[in-house]
C-alpha cells in the first residue's frame, strides 16, 4: 500500500496526458512480451491486451491466463503488481483532473470557448434577474458573467463565470466578448455616489472599446446608467444602448398614473409569467417579398403577428407605403408558437 501511495503521489506531479501515455505504452509493451513468452496462449496482440486490461482492472474473467512458469512469473512481478497500481494511478489522476476542472470553473479561471452568448458585467439584483430571463427566453442561450468573486454566485448548466476585473483586457478575452451577441454593463451596487457608479461603468465601457479596436467585430454594448445627466459623457465610447436605472421605473409609474393598467402591458412584455402562450416582443427577418412596410404589416397580421417597429422607430403606420431599407430591423408582438412558424 505504501508503494502504491508513493506511486500515486509521484504521478500526480505529472500531467494527465503523460500518465495516460505511459499507461498505454505499459499495456502495449507487456502485451507483446506476453505474446513472446506464450505465443500459444496469446494468439494476437489484441488477445494479450484484453487479458492485461481485465487483469489491471481486477475484473479477471478467467477466459485466458498464462500457463508457463515464465509467463506467470512475469505476470506476477510486472502485470499484477505494477499494472494494478498503475491503473489505480490513472483513475486517481482522472478524478483529480475532474475535481480541478470543476474547482477552476467555480473560481472563474477557465476560458469560455463558445459564441453567440451574452456577457453580463457585474453581479447585482438586476443582473441576476436579467440572467434568469435570458436563460428562460431561449433554451440554447449561454450566459457569461464577469465579476471579482472568489466563486461563482450562480449555478446553471448554461451559465459560465469569469473572475477578474472587466477593465482588464485579458479578462474580456477570457469571456470572448468579440463573439458575443451583446455585452450588458450593470451599475455597481453598494456605492452611494451616482458619479462614482457611472464613472466605474464608463471605465469599463472604455476598456471594451479598447478591446473592440483590436478585433474585426463590432461588440454590441448596453449600459445601465444611474444619472441621466451622464449620458453625454458616454457618447465618446461605443455604447449602443443606454438603460436609465431609475428613469425607466419613474416613467412607467407616470404612465400608469395617466393610463391606469398600462403597467400590465409592459410587465407582460418584460416577463415570462404568462408562459409560452403569452405575447412577447420578437425580432423577425425581413422577407424579400415585403416591398413596403404596409406589405410586411399585412402579411404578418395574417399569420397572427403585429408589426410595431423598425429599430427604435414606432411610426410604422406613417411609413405604410415606404420601401423597407436593407438595414431594417423589424420587431413584432406575438406568442412564441407564432414566432417559431414565421
Amino acid at each position: 500500500m505504501l508503494f502504491f501511495r508513493k506511486l500515486i503521489l509521484t504521478a500526480s506531479r505529472y500531467r494527465y496526458r503523460t500518465v495516460i501515455l505511459f499507461t498505454l505504452l505499459f499495456i502495449i509493451a507487456n502485451a507483446e512480451i506476453m505474446r513472446f513468452l506464450e505465443p500459444k496462449t496469446f494468439e494476437s496482440s489484441l488477445h494479450a491486451v484484453w487479458w492485461i486490461l481485465t487483469t489491471m482492472t481486477t475484473v479477471g474473467y478467467g477466459d485466458v491466463y498464462p500457463t508457463t512458469e515464465t509467463g506467470r512469473t512475469w505476470a506476477m512481478i510486472v502485470v499484477y503488481t505494477l499494472g494494478i497500481g498503475l491503473f489505480g494511478t490513472v483513475i486517481g489522476v482522472i478524478v483529480d483532473g475532474i475535481s480541478q476542472f470543476k474547482k477552476r470553473k467555480e473560481e472563474g479561471k477557465l476560458f469560455y470557448k463558445g459564441e453567440n452568448h451574452f456577457v453580463i458585467i457585474g453581479w447585482t439584483a438586476k443582473s441576476k434577474s436579467t440572467i434568469k430571463e435570458l436563460l428562460l427566453c431561449d433554451e440554447k442561450t449561454e450566459i457569461v458573467l464577469i465579476d471579482e468573486f472568489e466563486k461563482t454566485p450562480y449555478e446553471h448548466e448554461r451559465f459560465h463565470y469569469i473572475q477578474g476585473s472587466p477593465t482588464d483586457v485579458e479578462t474580456l478575452g477570457k469571456a470572448k466578448i468579440e463573439n458575443s451577441q451583446a455585452v450588458l454593463l450593470f451599475a455597481a451596487e453598494g456605492i452611494g455616489n451616482p458619479d462614482l457608479v457611472d464613472g466605474k461603468t464608463l471605465l469599463t465601457a472604455s476598456s471594451i472599446e479598447r478591446y473592440d479596436d483590436g478585433t474585426e467585430k463590432n461588440i454590441y454594448t448596453i449600459a445601465e446608467i444611474v444619472n441621466e445627466k451622464h449620458v453625454d459623457n458616454f457618447k465618446h465610447v461605443k455604447i449602443d444602448e443606454f438603460i436609465l436605472s431609475n428613469g425607466s421605473v419613474s416613467n412607467l409609474m407616470a404612465k400608469s398614473a395617466q393610463m391606469k393598467g398600462a403597467s400590465h402591458l409592459f410587465t407582460q412584455l418584460l416577463s415570462r409569467q404568462d408562459g409560452d402562450g403569452g405575447s412577447d416582443l420578437w425580432e423577425v427577418r425581413v422577407n424579400p417579398e415585403w416591398k413596403t412596410y404596409g406589405a410586411a404589416y399585412e402579411q404578418l397580421k395574417e399569420k397572427g403577428a403585429q408589426l410595431i417597429a423598425d429599430r427604435n422607430d414606432l411610426n410604422i403606420l406613417k411609413k405604410w407605403n415606404e420601401p423597407i431599407p436593407k438595414e431594417a430591423r423589424l420587431f413584432i408582438i406575438c406568442d412564441k408558437l407564432t414566432y417559431q412558424k414565421l
